[in-house]
């Protein structure tokens, strides 16, 4: 593997030219100033220099002469945006930028092979290469979405990766404007951009979002970088993105995750705090209670608010437990009871949505497993069906009853959650399971539905769904518990 030495001031076509040198299995050096260069080429054992001819206020001919003096042997190809020769004192090859990077891999295979300094005449101009055949060539391996652009905006070329991120082919996106990838909410971007980019400035890993084909926003790092010619004029600019929708769901999903504990601790905290005036307020009205002297309508009052103070209590309880509750060791529970549990706490947001429960719990519901991820679990499926109420439907359908898994011959519960809202597509339910995939936006982690499959598969069992719009529409999650788990 051959050493090469790259300088250029000009940012982005060094990158393009060292791209094409090491997809050209050779190892590349690359440096923007002639201060740069020849440290990097004092202090390695470079087998050739690739050099622009102007390099800011010196010319490559005149650091060429200074390498040729500490290295005699190596060989240096000067590059020019004109067509002209320039003077090649110093250098073994010119070649014009027009040309394609056929030629400049034949220059430097030759010299390399030959290690001479026989000055090569500029060659004869081959035939044009397309511009986004190039450029489609130069970042063919690249994971990274990369393509170009005029000043305008109007996109040139698009990569392989640019089509995976987006959804776009290269003949329905070349000759769009770039802001066809613009989500509703940033009209104005890529026009501060390309201002930006006119004046010469570059953009390093510039977060933001960007839309697919298909509507989906993505979160990307973008590194924008204008393309100008021999005299400096910024004619392109060239963008490399990055989908980091992933990292950025899974940092949400982080602090969504310590807000949770931090608002359990709070609930746990509050509710232990109510319990003691609570108390006193049920002896109170246990007293009062025993007063003779009350009148039907007096006791009737306290009737009503003996009861509301035990359902405050009952709050309370199942609050304390849902914080307290970190045992993971598997024990002896009932299912009936965690749902019932779970449907008290849920009591505001049912009424919120007008939503009935109908119950049919043909068990009592007992099997070996860990308490609070089994109330997760159901937490989770029977808050989806409210959240699936807003729009439609009134009615949510709580089953539990004995059932043998006939693949393994095993005894167990299957509990079902239905609810008969506005369904799913079934491209919706493909990705149901999967992390950080939510149909909630802000609202929703991604992670409920994630996390419950793998509580349910750590217990031994299975969660199904089916779900269905149009005139029969509504969602029906099961879930397969075995009656005895491994204690491991």
């Amino acid at each position: 593997m051959s050493l090469i030495l790259a300088v250029d001031d000009e940012k982005s076509g060094l990158y393009f030219r060292k791209l094409i040198l090491e997809h050209a299995g050779h190892s590349v050096l690359s440096a923007t100033n002639v201060e740069e260069a020849m440290q990097l080429f004092r202090s390695n054992a470079v087998d050739l220099v690739i050099t622009d001819h102007l390099l800011g206020r010196k010319t490559g001919a005149e650091m060429a002469k200074e390498m040729k003096r500490l290295k005699p042997e190596i060989p240096i190809v000067l590059l020019s945006g004109t067509t002209s020769d320039p003077e090649l004192d110093g250098a073994d090859a010119f070649l014009s930028k027009t040309e394609g990077p056929e030629d400049l891999l034949t220059i430097v295979n030759d010299l390399l092979h030959s290690k001479s300094s026989t000055v090569l005449s500029e060659r004869t101009k081959p035939e044009a290469i397309p511009l986004p055949t190039l450029l489609t060539a130069i970042v063919e391996d690249s994971d990274d979405a990369i393509f170009s652009k005029t000043t305008n905006g109007i996109i040139l070329t698009w990569n392989k990766a640019a089509e995976a991120m987006y959804g776009y082919r290269p003949d329905e996106i070349i000759g769009q404007n770039v802001s066809i990838l613009l989500p509703p909410n940033r009209p104005n971007e890529v026009k501060e951009i390309l201002e930006k980019l006119q004046g010469g400035e570059r953009l390093q890993h510039f977060e933001t979002t960007r839309k697919t084909k298909d509507g989906r926003i993505l979160n990307v790092s973008l590194t924008i970088s204008p393309v100008c010619d021999a005299s400096g004029n910024v004619i392109a600019a060239s963008t490399i993105a990055r989908d980091i929708t992933q990292t950025k769901q899974a940092e949400e999903a982080l602090r969504n995750s310590e807000r949770f504990v931090i608002a359990g601790r709070m609930a746990a905290t509050i509710a232990h705090e109510i319990n003691n005036p609570l108390e006193t307020v049920t002896n109170i009205v246990y007293l009062l209670g025993k007063n003779q002297t009350l009148d039907e309508t007096a006791r009737g009052y306290l009737k009503v608010a003996d009861e509301e103070l035990r359902r405050v209590g009952q709050i309370t309880r199942a609050t304390l437990g849902l914080y307290r509750d970190r045992d993971t060791s598997p024990t002896q529970i009932s299912v009936v009871g965690l749902l019932e549990t779970i449907l008290m706490l849920y009591q505001r947001q049912l009424q919120a949505v007008g939503a009935k429960v109908e119950t049919r719990f043909r068990s009592a519901g007992m099997l070996r497993g860990v308490s609070g991820e089994l109330r997760q679990v159901f937490s989770n499926l029977i808050a989806n069906a409210i959240d699936a109420l807003e729009k439609t439907g009134t009615r949510i359908c709580l089953r539990v009853h004995d059932a043998v898994d006939l693949r393994q011959q095993r005894a167990g519960l299957k509990v079902t959650v239905a609810d008969d809202g506005a369904g799913m597509t079934p491209q919706t339910v493909s990705n149901l399971f999967q992390a950080f995939y939510t149909t909630k936006g802000s609202k929703g982690t991604g992670v409920g539905l994630w996390v419950s499959q793998g509580i349910v598969a750590k217990h031994g069992g299975w969660i199904r769904v089916r779900s269905r719009t149009g005139t029969r529409h509504g969602t029906c999650f099961v879930v397969f518990l075995p009656k005895e788990v491994a204690s491991d």
